[in-house]
């Protein structure tokens, strides 16, 4: 994926990792893979209990005669002012001498951490006992199992914000970009693609940064960890069995990807095989009209067996795999179990080499390689949870730089309401897809008209409606307000005096009243309660259960076509504006709501400047002028009833609409 990387690395920059809340998880990673080193120790030293027994003998002692000892008692300095000393009576050979014999096992082998433990034993009595020894290393090894766990949870929570944090950042970037993009969707696709980014695409990134953040911390210093605590017990050992073991897990890896690639491809190829037997369901007819079953037949079992051997194949080729990786594994264990016990038991200048390996640390040796495992692993997995995570940040990073149509010019003007005329000049608008949709439209609106705008493809009409409060820009040509050009006044005047009430445009999820004031604190109830009467809202307000203060969306009450409509009218009456553009909606409405519409556009439409892209029969009797546009121009324009007679695109407009038989339910 070279082209998703660089989004990715925008994401989430390596240096991210050394601040911040990524910091503190990896120091919390690191002193929990540090708690393995403690683990591994006390491990050591219980097993070895366990082995001896506490049992000191004469050899050993002598080992440590020197190690362990105490001032004579009442005896007198020599010259040199020192005390005669002796070895420690706890130091004697003997039973139940708890970690003592490890003390000596390890001093004479110089072994590493043979300090550490003589400092124990020294230091701490409860060590040199068999039975308390065995409880302190217990409580010990749980004690730091807990501190570990609480370690990790800490640590993954840091890793959790750090993921939150940047979701948070993308889906803040995402809702200002649909801001700007938003409005120029003319075929309302663009809430889909950008609710895919804002959710999925989001938290495929998000997934990954918590995992990026939480494994790179804490994986590979638990490996580093592991591997010096593996040299620590025998260097030599330590690198002879990594070779195998490391060998091992590639070759496993490497086996398991190609396995899953031979089963894709199998697996489409018996699709296809199958694909086409179900196409053979669908030819009945010609196979029984021309006599065709014999031979229908034999290419069927064909095909059939053909499908068997493949899934067939498919399954001796995963067999076959997990054989060869069962019996790897199985040859690197039986390597690495050979060196370990070679070491334990071979003889070397007649000196048992378990004094330089002991069966406690050829456990803990085993156990710190079978540890490294699943860090391995999981580091392995990293890589393809980044191509997952690459794409999904490409898809939301081309979105972001998808640059805005419309943007305000330097200099603009505020835009008085319209009192004269609007024109359309030349307009030429292509969508950036490349698609035609206006080409060399020219019009012009009488102030206080009211224009139907119809096309037989509504989109062309709506991108006309679109155009007046610039949610789109024209590619070429002028609109002109009473001869200002909207390119030169500013977005805030125009959309203030041009109010395009769409049918996508419904309702959100707040109460009624922010619905219909949108949050501008300008507006109180009176003046949301009169904008709903006048559009015939008010009445079904007052029904919801608490009425303007009735929460809708999808944690609330919903509304159906015609109620939002009417709700979206009275969002436009609050701000009374100069050219008021209406969509009605597609959706079926009763009669008693086309009466309410119907009514409420009477009080609405007079003095000022109405378009119209009308659904209804009625709606199109109402208007002044119908505008018809074909191939991006004006190809008609006049009074319905001339138009049925006089433009034949106007009569399949209008058939195709509202004739008795296919749209009934539309005639208003």
């Amino acid at each position: 994926m070279p082209n998703s990387r660089p989004a990715l690395d925008r994401v989430l920059p390596t240096r991210s990792l050394f601040r911040g809340h990524s910091l503190v998880g990896l120091l919390l990673s690191t002193l929990a893979a540090l708690m393995m080193a403690v683990l591994l120790f006390c491990g050591v030293l219980v097993v070895d209990l366990f082995v001896t027994k506490g049992e000191l003998t004469d050899r050993a002692a002598r080992d440590v005669a020197k190690l362990f000892v105490e001032p004579v008692p009442d005896a007198e300095p020599d010259e040199e002012g020192r005390l005669p000393t002796r070895t420690a009576e706890w130091a004697q050979p003997g039973a139940n001498r708890g970690l003592l014999p490890t003390a000596a096992r390890l001093h004479a082998a110089d072994s590493f951490g043979s300090g550490l433990v003589n400092s124990l034993v020294r230091n701490v009595p409860p060590l040199r006992n068999n039975m308390t020894a065995a409880v302190l290393l217990m409580l010990g090894i749980v004690g730091t199992l807990l501190v570990r766990a609480l370690l990790i949870r800490l640590a993954q929570g840091q890793a959790w914000r750090v993921a939150l944090e940047t979701c948070t950042r993308l889906r803040r970037s995402l809702h200002r970009h649909s801001l700007r993009l938003g409005p120029s969707d003319l075929r309302n696709e663009a809430a889909d693609v950008v609710l895919h980014h804002f959710t999925v695409d989001v938290d495929e990134v998000g997934d990954y940064v918590r995992a990026w953040t939480y494994r790179l911390g804490r994986h590979p210093v638990e490996l580093l960890v592991l591997f010096v605590c593996a040299l620590c017990i025998s260097p030599l050992l330590a690198l002879q069995c990594l070779i195998p073991l490391g060998g091992c897990w590639y070759l496993v890896q490497r086996e398991m990807i190609r396995r899953e690639n031979l089963r894709e491809l199998g697996v489409d190829r018996a699709g296809r095989d199958l694909k086409r037997l179900a196409e053979s369901l669908r030819r009945t007819r010609v196979v029984r009209g021309y006599g065709m079953e014999n031979h229908e037949h034999e290419q069927f079992g064909l095909c059939l067996e053909r499908y068997q051997n493949d899934m067939l194949q498919v399954e001796r080729g995963e067999a076959t795999s997990r054989w060869a990786v069962r019996m790897l594994v199985a040859a690197t264990l039986g390597c690495v179990l050979y060196l370990v016990g070679y070491k334990i038991l071979a003889l070397r200048e007649g000196v048992s080499s378990a004094y330089e390996l002991s069966l406690a640390g050829a456990a803990a040796l085993l156990v710190a390689f079978g540890w490294m495992a699943g860090p391995l692993d999981r580091l392995w997995r990293l890589a393809g949870d980044r191509e997952h995570a690459a794409v999904a940040a490409d898809a939301v990073q081309r979105y972001l730089d998808v640059m805005p149509e419309v943007s305000q010019a330097v200099g603009a003007k505020f835009l008085e309401p319209l009192a004269e005329q609007l024109r359309f000049e030349g307009i030429t608008y292509r969508t950036k897809k490349g698609e035609l949709l206006l080409s060399d439209f020219n019009c012009t609106i009488r102030a206080g008209d009211v224009v139907a705008l119809v096309s037989l493809d509504p989109v062309p009409a709506r991108a006309v409606g679109y155009l007046l409060p610039r949610f789109i820009e024209p590619t070429k040509g002028r609109i002109l307000f009473d001869g200002e050009d909207a390119a030169w006044v500013t977005l805030e005047s125009l959309r203030a005096e041009s109010i395009f009430v769409g049918e996508g445009d419904l309702f959100f999820t707040d109460t009624v009243f922010q619905n219909i004031a949108c949050g501008q604190p300008n507006y109180q109830l009176p003046d949301v309660t009169e904008a709903a009467k006048i559009a015939h809202a008010h009445n079904f307000v007052q029904k919801l259960p608490s009425g303007y203060e009735t929460v809708l969306g999808e944690q609330g009450e919903q509304l159906d076509a015609g109620q939002a409509f009417r709700l979206s009218l009275a969002r436009a009456v609050l701000r009374d504006p100069a050219l008021l553009i209406v969509e009605e909606p597609s959706d079926k409405i009763d009669k008693d709501t086309k009466a309410l519409v119907d009514d409420a556009y009477d009080r609405i439409f007079p003095k000022r400047t109405v378009l119209l892209l009308p659904t209804r029969l009625t709606t199109l009797r109402r208007a002044n002028r119908v505008i018809v546009i074909q191939d991006g121009k004006v190809v008609a324009d006049g009074h319905h009833e001339d138009l049925v007679k006089s433009s034949a695109v106007y009569r399949h407009w209008e058939y195709t609409r509202f004739n008795e038989f296919s749209r009934a339910e539309r005639n208003g």
